[in-house]
């Protein structure tokens, strides 16, 4: 029995790789010898062999080729409304200006005058929720929640609700047939949305909202204390020990607390003035991998996780002083000197990109 006719009826594991046949000639006569098609022409047979090695090893990278993530590269995923009915939970680290899901609709009233909306920010308890953006416009709230300013006056209703909450939204309780005293959304930040009918108000239908969110509450290896910050080192900590996430508590809090110093320490910018060298601003969603969000997490602050000694550390992109003095007795060959350089090698270039929160929390290119 040839080797691919092994595999095919699973006498041979399609983990052994040495096994398995890689001319297109003998897998082409192992594929027409398997469905009884006789042919003489080599032809055909290398064809249908280079045909099927080649179908195998396009599926194989395409299995192994991570896929790009189109939400690590543009805030547009978060300025924005959803209506899903099995959309995955989204976590924020730092502070964001984000939409969220649209999780609750309901009309009430004479002729439906009334419109409901519960706007799902983020699946946890968040530290705040501040500004209320609709559509880009920063809208003022009074004490009851209506909104004055601009053409919505009194006719838009906001109540946050930051996920430390222990009753139903009394608004809509009161108004609704639909719900009870059950639906409290435990550990669930959201915004309760009143809008009366008014076709002068909302010539475009619903707008859109968008909120200021401070995130997760996060554990401090140094203090021993959980509030909220947007320290990368603590949010990395607090992903992986967190059920949400990675769900390990096998954590080497040595070096994510000496990471965390590292985090804080203020950094003098070109333009004047200071900033944290490392802080972790976004929203990470529950459909992504913990490899790919692990992954993203690492660009805030330049650094390297590693599973060692039975834990997880990290070590975020410092500089630190050399531990060995190299001489040439350490060189294992001759030195080679280049005169010339290429144009490209003689400037240093930093490229990326951010929410910046002086231009409302948009996505902005950085070039140095």
């Amino acid at each position: 029995m040839t080797p691919l006719k092994k595999l095919l009826l699973g006498t041979t594991s399609l983990s052994i790789w040495n096994v398995a046949p890689r001319d297109p000639i003998m897998i082409g006569n192992a594929i027409l010898g398997a469905f009884a098609i006789e042919t003489t022409s080599i032809a055909v047979i290398y064809a249908v062999g280079y045909l099927a090695t080649t179908a195998v090893t396009s599926w194989a990278l395409k299995a192994l080729y991570p896929k790009p993530s189109a939400a690590s590269m543009s805030s547009q995923g978060l300025l924005a409304n959803a209506k899903d009915a099995a959309a995955a939970h989204e976590y924020v680290y730092g502070t964001v200006r984000k939409g969220g899901v649209i999780t609750y609709l309901e009309s009430t009233g004479p002729s439906n005058k009334f419109l409901h909306i519960i706007l799902t920010l983020a699946g946890h308890e968040v530290n705040a929720i501040g500004d209320i953006y609709i559509d880009d416009q920063v809208a003022t709230l009074d004490g009851s929640g209506f909104v004055t300013s601009q053409s919505w006056a009194s006719k838009i209703r906001i109540v946050k609700y930051t996920g430390s909450q222990t009753t139903a939204p009394a608004l809509l309780l009161a108004e609704s047939a639909k719900i009870n005293s059950t639906f409290v959304g435990n550990g669930i930040a959201y915004l309760y949305i009143r809008l009366e009918y008014d076709q002068d108000v909302f010539p475009s239908g619903i707008p859109l909202f968008t909120a200021i969110v401070q995130g997760k509450k996060v554990y401090d290896t140094r203090t021993s204390t959980t509030a909220f910050s947007a320290n990368a080192a603590l949010c990395i900590r607090d992903y992986i020990t967190d059920a949400r996430g990675l769900g390990d508590t096998s954590v080497n809090d040595t070096t994510f607390s000496a990471s965390a110093n590292v985090c804080d320490e203020n950094v003098t910018l070109a333009v004047g003035g200071t900033e944290k060298r490392y802080t972790m601003n976004g929203v990470i969603s529950a459909d992504q991998t913990p490899g790919d969000i692990l992954q993203q997490m690492m660009t805030c602050c330049a650094g390297t996780t590693f599973w060692g000694q039975g834990e997880w550390q990290l070590k975020v992109g410092y500089y630190t002083p050399p531990v060995k003095t190299l001489t040439l007795d350490d060189l294992r060959g001759p030195i080679q000197l280049q005169t010339r350089q290429s144009m490209g090698s003689i400037f240093n270039s930093v490229t990326g990109t951010f929410n910046d929160a002086s231009q409302g929390y948009i996505l902005s290119l950085i070039h140095i």
